[in-house]
């Protein structure tokens, strides 16, 4: 009955608009009906085990919640829920008498605007991810929180859909990657406890996307939005924000672009500061891959033709493999960057941190958070006043090397972000590195004098950088900074940022030095 519905939404007569070139896109639980001006999603009646379409009212129900959660991620696209009438052979859409079935009416974009079809073709920017983790973390900010119940609660909910992935997996691949994979997701889930269980205390885990990845992103005019939130399943969409992100690493991660991947991160933990967060970071990467590897086991165990049966499990054996890849990183690294205000430090750093990858920590911005002041406020501070005195700078290294300390715990490669211009601060880093035993370097930014007054001057007209430093900072920075030692010095790769910036012999560079 509805396929016949379906094929009846092929003509244009069924709708109040005119139409053209209509056609229909089909998932194993919707049919979408692109018109030309909109696309009409219709839902199958199916019951499966992670979601019941399988009467009208249910249907209705869930095209309105649809409706409403993706309103909040993208409303422009989603307009409203409307009534099917007439007959299975001759529909109405929007019509009156007796509804036979119910749409989510859509704006039509072209599938060439979503973000896995832009990534391929050359058409995603570094400054589109950053953007878009800009409005996902505003998004996030705003989201409703789940109230805590038990810790019996907060640790099932999170264990057993990772736990679930791996049998499906075993009737299509060898056994001995999946078992190395379910053996570091069991161990670290034992090991996480206290994080999962202290994550939902703290209100982290909210109502959230729950299917963030590039398919499911598109570029309108106004810039990036997310669509085809989850609707069908509380649980899918209720989970920690950083399971909302880890799918897009991921799927960035899977599909080669580790640099997107984390300008995408960077730029959420700037906005949110949630560093404590990545302790479980990677335990939801590898979730996410664990997923798609199992939606491509079940697919493969239901196909009748070999081809597609064995592109499936080259699917299920890749996304085995990325998971690998993340748990079997090398040990992490601490680079230090140093320099005069204006001297590249920031923007080399940005640079450094996609392609090594790391985990950058910006003093500027943490300083502004410490203060609870948006990052491109205005302190009006004074150098050595203000938000700028020897206890607030104290306060703020503090913060930035617990930051680094935890990161580094999680595997993370380290970039602090901070001018390090007195020893002691230096020293700060130099024995944390001693402690946890991992290599370190220093990145040291230089320009000339003139060059240094050049773009601080700029910076300070655009208004739209985290530091505040000005000529007088800069001045202030030469009269009170303590050069290198002997002993920083052989830990040190120097960066002429006036010259041409060679960024992967930089990359060769920190990792002879850190040591």
């Amino acid at each position: 009955m509805q396929e016949t519905l379906i094929a009846s939404l092929l003509k244009p007569e069924a709708y109040s608009h005119p139409a053209s070139a209509i056609e229909v896109l089909e998932t194993h639980i919707s049919w979408v009906v692109l018109t030309g001006p909109f696309a009409y999603k219709i839902k199958k009646a199916v019951k499966l085990d992670f979601l019941d379409f399988s009467t009208l009212q249910k249907r209705r129900h869930f095209c309105e919640e649809e409706l409403r959660l993706n309103r909040r991620w993208a409303p422009e696209l989603y307009l409203e829920v409307l009534p099917i009438s007439g007959s299975v052979d001759d529909p109405v859409v929007d019509g009156e008498g007796r509804a036979i079935e119910y749409a989510l009416k859509m704006v039509q974009f072209p599938q060439s605007s979503q973000l896995d079809k832009q990534l391929i073709a050359g058409l995603l920017r570094r400054r589109d991810l950053r953007a878009l983790a800009e409005s996902t973390a505003a998004f996030h900010r705003e989201a409703p929180r789940l109230e805590f119940t038990t810790n019996a609660n907060a640790l099932t909910t999170v264990r057993q859909p990772m736990l679930d992935n791996f049998q499906p997996l075993r009737k299509v691949t060898g056994l001995k990657l999946v078992s190395r994979v379910e053996a570091w997701t069991s161990q670290n889930l034992l090991r996480l406890e206290a994080a999962l269980i202290g994550r939902r205390k703290e209100g982290y885990v909210r109502e959230c996307h729950g299917d963030l990845h590039l398919s499911n992103l598109v570029r309108m005019p106004a810039g990036i939005v997310a669509f085809d939130c989850v609707e069908f399943s509380a649980e899918l969409r209720n989970i920690d924000v950083v399971s909302d992100i880890a799918f897009l690493v991921m799927d960035l991660v899977s599909r080669a672009r580790q640099d997107l991947a984390f300008d995408f991160l960077n730029r959420y933990l700037e906005c949110t500061g949630d560093y404590p967060g990545m302790d479980v970071l990677g335990l939801y990467v590898v979730y996410h891959c664990m997923i798609r590897a199992k939606v491509a086991a079940i697919r493969a165990g239901e196909r009748s033709e070999e081809p597609q049966q064995e592109q499936d499990i080259e699917d299920v054996e890749h996304n085995l493999a990325v998971a690998a890849r993340w748990i079997e990183a090398p040990p992490p690294r601490l680079i230090a960057m140093h320099g005069f205000s204006g001297s590249g430090k920031t923007w080399l750093s940005s640079q450094l941190m996609s392609q090594l990858p790391a985990i950058r920590i910006r003093s500027d911005i943490e300083r502004k958070r410490f203060f609870g002041l948006d990052e491109t406020a205005g302190s009006e501070s004074k150098p050595g006043a203000g938000i700028y005195t020897d206890k607030a700078t104290a306060e703020t290294y503090a913060g930035v090397l617990d930051a680094s300390e935890r990161l580094l715990g999680a595997g993370f490669n380290v970039i602090v972000d901070a001018s390090f211009l007195r020893r002691s601060e230096r020293q700060l880093l130099c024995d944390l590195a001693g402690r946890l035993g991992i290599p370190f370097a220093f990145a040291e930014t230089r320009a000339t004098r003139e060059e240094l007054m050049r773009r601080l001057r700029a910076r300070v007209q655009s208004g739209e950088d985290a530091s505040e430093a000005n000529i007088a900072v800069l001045q202030h920075q030469f009269e009170h900074a303590d050069p290198l030692t002997a002993a920083e010095r052989e830990r040190t790769v120097v960066i002429e940022t006036d010259a041409t910036i060679d960024t992967g012999r930089i990359i060769k560079g920190l990792r002879r030095t850190a040591r």
